[in-house]
């Protein structure tokens, strides 16, 4: 989980310096799998992540992240599902060329629900990932890899989040 964490951060600062020429899309909508890692239990999540982000200029935007999972590895005759809501900026560096790196630090909330009692705890994620430019309104997220912090019952739980998925922007 360390590790995970220190490739965000290196992500976030080596996008931060971005200072390419040109112009960027105003708007970048994503849509694809996503799978969170829940510790403490190590549980699986996997489901669809969306997210939206309007541009305010060539290297620095603004996301609204919304994702949606399904807990596997729980006991039988038990079902969850999480839910994640998140907001944030995000920097990108946009080379021009395929490949366009990107970091974000993103603040909100997660819900989860079970065939129980449902929860809910502010959630915060940093991470980044990676976009390949297939034309002017389409790009593959070939990797997006999130460190997930929440705390649900008053403890801490360190989480990770991985997606990928199409991007189309305009």
């Amino acid at each position: 989980m360390r590790n995970l964490l220190i490739a965000g951060v290196l992500m976030f600062v080596a996008a931060g310096s971005a200072c390419a020429q040109g112009t960027a899309p105003k708007t970048e909508f994503f849509v694809g799998y996503e799978y969170e890692h829940l510790n403490p239990a190590g549980r699986g999540c996997h489901g669809l992540g969306l997210n939206l982000a309007y541009n305010l200029n060539d290297w620095l935007g603004g996301v609204g992240d919304f994702g949606f999972c399904k807990e596997t590895g729980l006991p039988s005759g038990v079902t969850a599902h999480d839910v994640n809501y998140l907001f944030g900026p995000r920097v990108t560096y946009r080379s021009y060329g395929k490949l366009n790196p990107f970091g974000q630090f993103l603040l909100g909330g997660q819900h989860e629900g079970t065939n129980g009692p449902s929860f809910n705890s502010f959630a915060m994620t940093l991470g980044g990932g990676l976009n390949y430019k297939y034309n002017d309104r389409f790009s593959l997220r070939l990797i997006q890899i999130d460190y997930l912090y929440t705390h649900f019952g008053g403890t801490t739980q360190n989480n990770a989040r991985i997606e990928a998925g199409l991007v189309y922007t305009w």
